[in-house]
């Protein structure tokens, strides 16, 4: 069974990893991205107004989704994507409205899922666009600007609270929408630690790719069980495939983040814009689990993002987009 997940594995990231990035261009990946993560944010959106009850779960909103992390991954790159919209399409106002509307609410649905990390991630990637992305008109630059001195204004005025509150949201002292206030940092630190205890009962072999499934007195796969997840990169692998695979997911990571730096100055508007995504989840990608599990959006994606990243130095710089 170990053999067959680890086959699994290996032929998802073959088939996100190198040959959908070979057989679909980076704009064409980012259009349909955006399309898609807009239209289920909206549908999320309604069945809010719909059925509010069942698009919660422990006071986290999960619109149409199964799990909290689904709603998540759609909600940011709904946002993150959009960016590539605002800052390298040119589109006519309605549209522009649109997309403006459809970056509030996938912002609004981030904000209910109460995830402090990728509201952060939100945050960073759109300073990344106003400074990376270049404006194609004066209108456009004297929005920027507008926009710049509006943050920078508010900066210096409301920058010691929304500092504090910050802190007191990472303490525990305050939650980010309607969920429960939760010590980031101890809680963490918890998840580490059980996972370390775990690496060291099997340091040099691991557990194998299914340890993060079934109950903890047997060895069946069964459903998600997050007490067996380490919910850090380097432990997580150490868990699965013990000294061996630290080593090569270390060296991997490195050479993740290198590449991502590189290509934050690519010609190619689409590829600077996975590249703003992926340096903005990297900090998610190491406090979480290795990204080779047999569900989930956030592993297809990461995977679809580091192929277009890898091969794009072989492919041609794209002219700006235009719709």
């Amino acid at each position: 069974m170990q053999v067959t997940a680890c086959g699994l594995s290996v032929f998802m990231v073959y088939l996100f990893g190198k040959y959908i990035p070979t057989q679909l261009s980076a704009r064409d990946f980012v259009v349909m991205v955006q399309k898609y993560s807009v239209f289920l944010c909206w549908i999320s959106f309604a069945l809010f107004f719909v059925s509010s009850s069942t698009s919660f779960m422990g006071g986290r909103f999960i619109g149409v989704f199964k799990h909290i992390p689904h709603m998540v991954s759609v909600s940011t790159l709904a946002f993150v994507f959009s960016l590539f919209n605002l800052f390298c399409v040119q589109e006519d106002r309605i549209r522009k409205i649109y997309l403006y509307l459809s970056m509030l609410c996938a912002a609004g649905l981030l904000i209910l899922t109460g995830t402090r990390s990728a509201l952060a991630s939100v945050a960073v990637a759109t300073i990344l666009s106003f400074i990376l992305f270049r404006s194609k008109s004066v209108r456009a630059k004297l929005i920027k600007v507008f926009i710049i001195s509006f943050v920078l204004s508010a900066g210096i005025f409301f920058g010691g609270d929304m500092a504090d509150y910050a802190i007191q949201v990472s303490r525990g002292e305050k939650s980010v929408g309607l969920r429960a206030a939760q010590d980031g940092v101890s809680s963490r630190w918890d998840e580490i630690l059980r996972g370390y205890a775990t690496f060291e009962e099997q340091p040099w072999l691991g557990y194998g790719i299914l340890n993060k499934f079934g109950q903890s007195d047997d060895g069946g796969v069964g459903s998600y069980n997050a007490n067996k997840d380490p919910h850090n990169i380097i432990i997580s692998a150490g868990v699965i495939g013990g000294w061996g695979f630290i080593v090569i997911v270390a060296l991997g990571f490195m050479g993740l983040f290198l590449l991502t730096l590189k290509r934050l100055t690519s010609k190619n508007e689409a590829i600077q814009l996975l590249a703003i995504y992926m340096i903005t989840q990297i900090p998610i990608i190491f406090i979480y689990h290795m990204h080779i599990s047999l569900g989930g959006i956030a592993d297809r994606i990461y995977w679809l993002v580091i192929g277009y990243l890898a091969i794009s130095k072989f492919t041609d710089p794209e002219k700006p987009a235009e719709l």
